[in-house]
C-alpha cells in the first residue's frame, strides 16, 4: 500500500498506459472475429460488439475508482478490501489458472506460426524445423528477458508492437477487401443480422476480446498524480489558487485528476481495439463469407500482406506474454509473502522476484512443450476465471460499494470530499443505478459462463478456435 500523500506511481507518459493497456486486451484471437461476425452478420456483429465494449469500459472505469478508495495496487488486493481474505483464495486460484492458460497458449501459437518459417529458411530437417525447438528459442531470447521486468511500464515497446501490429493487419484487410469488392462486387450470402444459437457461438470470442481487467490496477497504480498531458507535460507549479487550499485539498484534487486521466486512457486503448476487431471483423466477413474461425487460415499462405500478419500476430502474442504474467507473478508473490512473512523481509526481492519468473515461465514453457490442444477442460477454466473477473466480482463490488464516482478519498484516516454536494434525490437514484448495474452484471456474468459452457461442452468449436479464444485473455 502506498503511503498517504505519495505520488501514485513513476508512470508520466499516459501513452504509456494506453499502449499497455492495448497490449493487455490484444491477442492473437482479433483472428476470429470475421468468424464471430460470420455468427451474427455484419450489422449484428457490430451491435454486439459495442454493446459488449460499453459494458466492459464501463467495468474498468468502476474497478478503477473502487482501487483509488482502498488504494489497491492488483486484483487480489481489491478482493481482499471488499471480501476478505476467505474469497480471495478461490478468487487467486481461478484466477491463476486463467491466466496460466494463456501463457500457454501464447507458447503454442508462437510455436505454430514460427515452426513452418524456420522450417522454410533453415530446411525440413534442420533443429530450427522441430516446433519445440522454436517454442524454447523464443521463450528464452525474447519473452523470459521481457517477463523479468519489474514495472509493466517498462513493457511500453513490446506494447506498441502489438499496437501496431493490429492497426497493420486491420489496414491490409480493409485495403485487400476493398480492392477484391471493387473488382468481384458484393458478395450475395451476406448475413445482415442472426441470432439464436449463432450468438451464443460469437459471444464466446467477443466478450474476451477487451479484456484486461486483470491488468488495469497495477497499469492504474504506475500512473503518476501528476502524470503528463497527452498533448503537453506537467506543470511543475502549483495550479492557481493552490496556495489557498490545505495538503489534503491539494491531494483530492490531484488524485480526482489522475482518476479522469485514467479514464481517457481507458477509453483511448479501449476505443484502438474497437475500431480494429470491428474493421477485421466486417471487411474479413465480406472477403470471404465462409471463414474460419481463424481467419489467415481461411486465406491460405499465398498472400504475402497477410502472410506479414500471421507472424504480426505471432509476434502479438510474445509481447502479450509478459503482461499476461506480470499478474501471475504479483498473485504468487503475495501468496509467498504470506506463507514466509517471517523470513522474507519487505519491499522488492530480487530473488523471489527471478525464481518465481522462472517457474511460471517454465511451468508455461513445459506445457506447452507436451501438448499442442489444451482441450476443454483449460476451456472450462478459462471462461469460470473470466467471468468471474470481468462481471462477476466487479458486479458484487457495485452492490456492496454502490460505486459511482470516487466521492471520498480517505488520506491518514481523513475524509476530504472533492465533489459538490448532491441532493438527497440524486443520490437515491444514483444508489439505486449502481444497483441495477451490479444486478444486470452478475446476470451477464452467469449468461457468459453458461453460453462458453455449453458451446465448449457440445462441440460447437474446434480445438484452433480454443487456442485463439484463449488468446484474448
Amino acid at each position: 500500500m502506498e503511503a498517504p500523500g505519495r505520488l501514485g506511481g513513476q508512470n508520466y507518459s499516459p501513452w504509456v498506459t494506453v499502449f499497455n493497456m492495448c497490449n493487455a486486451a490484444i491477442g492473437s484471437g482479433v483472428l476470429s472475429f470475421p468468424f464471430a461476425f460470420r455468427q451474427t452478420g455484419v450489422v449484428g456483429g457490430l451491435i454486439l460488439t459495442i454493446t459488449i465494449w460499453s459494458i466492459e469500459v464501463a467495468v474498468l472505469c468502476m474497478l478503477i475508482r473502487a482501487a483509488e478508495k482502498y488504494k489497491t495496487k492488483s486484483y487480489q488486493e481489491l478482493v481482499v478490501a471488499n471480501f476478505g481474505p476467505s474469497m480471495v483464495v478461490v478468487t487467486c486460484v481461478t484466477v491463476l489458472a486463467f491466466m496460466v492458460g494463456s501463457l500457454i497458449s501464447y507458447f503454442i501459437i508462437t510455436g505454430d506460426v514460427f515452426q513452418p518459417i524456420f522450417a522454410s529458411w533453415f530446411g525440413e530437417h534442420s533443429l530450427f524445423a522441430d516446433r519445440r525447438v522454436v517454442i524454447v528459442f523464443f521463450a528464452m531470447v525474447v519473452i523470459l528477458p521481457l517477463s523479468l521486468k519489474k514495472n509493466i511500464r517498462d513493457l511500453r515497446w513490446s506494447s506498441t508492437v502489438s499496437v501496431v501490429m493490429l492497426s497493420y493487419l486491420a489496414i491490409a484487410l480493409v485495403a485487400i477487401s476493398v480492392s477484391h469488392l471493387i473488382s468481384a462486387g458484393f458478395p450475395e450470402h451476406i448475413n445482415y443480422f442472426e441470432g439464436g444459437y449463432h450468438t451464443f457461438i460469437a459471444l464466446d470470442v467477443l466478450v474476451f476480446a477487451f479484456h484486461c481487467h486483470i491488468q488495469v490496477m497495477p497499469i492504474f497504480a504506475e500512473l503518476a498524480d501528476n502524470s503528463n498531458g497527452f498533448f503537453y507535460e506537467r506543470l511543475n507549479e502549483p495550479l492557481l489558487g493552490d496556495e489557498d487550499k490545505s495538503n489534503e485539498e491539494q491531494l483530492c484534487q490531484r488524485k480526482s485528476s489522475r482518476v479522469k486521466r485514467m479514464d481517457h486512457c481507458i477509453m483511448i486503448s479501449m476505443t484502438v481495439c474497437l475500431v480494429s476487431y470491428c474493421l477485421v471483423g466486417e471487411f474479413g466477413y465480406l472477403l470471404y463469407p465462409d471463414v474460419q474461425s481463424d481467419l489467415l487460415i481461411s486465406f491460405g499462405s499465398s498472400n504475402l500482406y497477410l502472410n506479414i500478419a500471421r507472424v504480426g500476430m505471432a509476434a502479438v502474442s510474445i509481447a502479450c506474454f509478459p503482461v499476461c504474467h506480470y499478474p501471475c507473478r504479483t498473485i504468487l508473490e503475495d501468496g509467498v509473502r504470506y506463507v514466509l512473512r517471517d523470513r522474507i523481509s519487505e519491499g522488492f526481492s530480487p530473488t523471489l522476484h527471478i525464481l518465481l519468473t522462472l517457474f511460471l515461465c517454465g511451468s508455461a514453457l513445459v506445457t506447452s512443450l507436451i501438448t499442442s490442444d489444451l482441450g476443454a477442460v483449460f476451456s472450462i477454466v478459462g471462461s469460470t476465471g473470466g467471468v468471474l473477473v470481468i462481471f462477476i466480482i466487479p458486479g458484487f463490488i457495485l452492490l456492496k460499494n454502490k460505486l459511482g464516482q470516487v466521492d471520498v478519498v480517505n488520506h491518514a484516516d481523513t475524509e476530504v470530499p472533492f465533489l459538490q454536494e448532491e441532493s438527497g434525490c440524486t443520490k437515491a437514484l444514483k444508489t439505486y443505478l449502481r444497483l441495477g448495474c451490479g444486478v444486470l452484471l452478475l446476470c451477464f456474468g452467469c449468461l457468459i459462463f453458461f453460453v462458453t459452457a455449453y458451446v465448449t461442452i457440445f462441440g460447437k468449436g474446434d480445438s484452433k478456435l480454443f487456442l485463439i479464444w484463449r488468446s484474448h485473455m
